[in-house]
C-alpha cells in the first residue's frame, strides 16, 4: 500500500473509503503469518507421515537404481517414463502439497476474506520506479521488514545454539549406529528444531498481523476536509440537503391539508393548535384517526381549509393539546380520548342529521 502523507488525517477512515481501497487490492495482510502458519504444519504434517513418505521416496529410488541395467531409455519409451515419474511424485508429493495449498487459502482467507480487485492489475509506474523502491525500503515499513529479518535470523540462530548445545556431546556415538539409525536420530533432531522455529514464527506473525492492521488503519485515515468531501458526494451538500428537507416538508404538509377537507371534525385550542380528525365506519377505521395537526400559522391554515369545505370545527383546548402532543398523522386516537372525541362525534352526527 503505497505512502500517503500523513498531516492532518486524524480522522478515522469512513466504510466508503475502506471499501474503495479494498476495490484497489489494499487489505491488511500479513505474509509472515502465512509463511509461518505453512512453516510449522508442514513441519508437524512431516511428524506424522514422515515415515511413510521416506518409504515411498526409498521405494522410487530402489526401482530406478535397480532397473538401470535392465531399461533402454529412447525416444519411444521416454513419455512413459515420464508419466510413471510423474506418478510417483503426485503420489509422494500430493498430500503435502494439497494440505499446503489448503491451509494457505484458509489463513488468507481468515485475515482478508474473499476479495475480488481487478483495479489491483492495472499497471502503476510506481511497481517499476527505482525512486518509489528506495522511498519504500527507507520508509517505516522498510524499517519494520528489516527488524523483521534479523529477528528471524536471531530466532533461528538461537534456537538451533541452544539446542544443539546440549545434543552435540551425544553425536559421536552416531558412529555405532545403523545409516538408519543416524537418519531417525538427525531427522527427529531437525523436526525438533523446525516444530520450535515454527512456534516462534507464528507468535511473530501474529505480532506482525496486529502491526499490519494498525499500519493499514493509519495509512488509511483522512483529513476532515476528505470526510467533508465524501458526505458532499454520497448524501450532497448541505445546502442540497436541507432543500430536500424543506421540499419534503413542504409535499407533507400539502398531504395534510388535503386530508382536512375530508376530515370529520377540526378540533381547536382554539387559536394556537388545531387537530383533524376523520371517522369513517365505511373505510374499515376502527377509531378515529388523525390526518392532520398544526398551531399558529399551520392551525389557521387547517381551520380555513376546514371552513371551506363545511368540516366541522370544535373547540376543547385539553383535548387538542392533548391530541397534538401525543398523535402524528395518521395515528389512531389512544383508547383514553375514545369518550371525549365520541362525545364530540356524537354531538357532530346530532346536528347534522337536524339539519338534514
Amino acid at each position: 500500500m503505497a505512502e500517503k502523507p500523513a498531516q492532518e488525517r486524524t480522522e478515522e477512515a469512513t466504510p466508503k473509503h475502506l471499501q474503495e481501497a479494498r476495490e484497489r487490492g489494499e487489505v491488511a495482510r500479513s505474509v509472515e503469518l502465512t509463511s509461518a502458519t505453512l512453516l510449522l504444519a508442514s513441519v508437524l504434517l512431516f511428524y506424522f507421515i514422515g515415515e511413510d513418505f521416506l518409504q515411498k521416496l526409498s521405494g522410487v529410488i530402489r526401482t530406478i537404481y535397480s532397473s538401470l541395467d535392465t531399461v533402454n531409455i529412447n525416444p519411444g519409451n521416454i513419455p512413459a517414463l515420464a508419466k510413471w515419474a510423474m506418478g510417483e511424485a503426485a503420489d509422494i508429493l500430493g498430500p503435502l502439497l494439497i494440505m499446503v495449498l489448503l491451509l494457505a487459502l484458509l489463513v488468507n482467507y481468515l485475515q482478508i476474506g474473499v476479495i475480488f480487485a481487478p483495479k489491483a492489475l492495472n499497471p502503476k509506474w510506481s511497481r517499476v520506479s527505482p525512486a518509489a523502491g528506495l522511498k519504500r525500503i527507507f520508509s517505516s515499513k522498510g524499517l519494520v521488514e528489516l527488524i523483521k529479518g534479523i529477528l528471524k535470523l536471531l530466532i533461528i540462530g538461537t534456537i538451533i545454539y541452544v539446542y544443539l548445545a546440549e545434543r552435540v556431546k551425544d553425536y559421536p556415538f552416531l558412529t555405532y549406529m545403523t545409516p538408519l539409525q543416524t537418519i531417525g536420530v538427525l531427522a527427529n533432531d531437525i523436526f525438533k528444531i523446525g516444530l520450535y522455529v515454527g512456534i516462534a514464527f507464528v507468535a511473530l506473525a501474529v505480532a506482525d498481523f496486529t502491526f499490519q492492521k494498525w499500519e493499514y488503519k493509519r495509512q488509511l485515515r483522512m483529513s476532515k476536509q476528505e470526510v467533508k468531501e465524501e458526505a458532499k458526494q454520497t448524501e450532497g451538500s448541505p445546502e442540497m440537503r436541507a432543500r430536500i428537507r424543506t421540499l419534503q416538508r413542504d409535499m407533507s404538509r400539502n398531504r395534510m391539508m388535503t386530508e382536512v377537507a375530508r376530515a370529520t371534525v377540526v378540533i381547536t385550542n382554539p387559536a394556537h393548535v388545531a387537530v383533524a380528525l376523520r371517522y369513517n365506519e365505511e373505510e374499515g377505521l376502527d377509531a378515529p384517526m388523525v390526518v392532520a395537526k398544526g398551531q399558529r400559522k399551520m392551525a389557521e391554515r387547517i381551520k380555513a381549509i376546514a371552513r371551506e369545505n363545511d368540516v366541522p370545527v370544535r373547540e376543547s383546548p385539553p383535548l387538542a393539546r392533548a391530541l397534538y402532543q401525543t398523535c402524528e398523522p395518521g395515528d389512531t386516537i389512544p383508547d383514553n380520548f375514545y369518550q371525549a372525541v365520541a362525545e364530540l362525534l356524537a354531538e357532530i352526527f346530532w346536528e347534522q342529521h337536524a339539519a338534514a
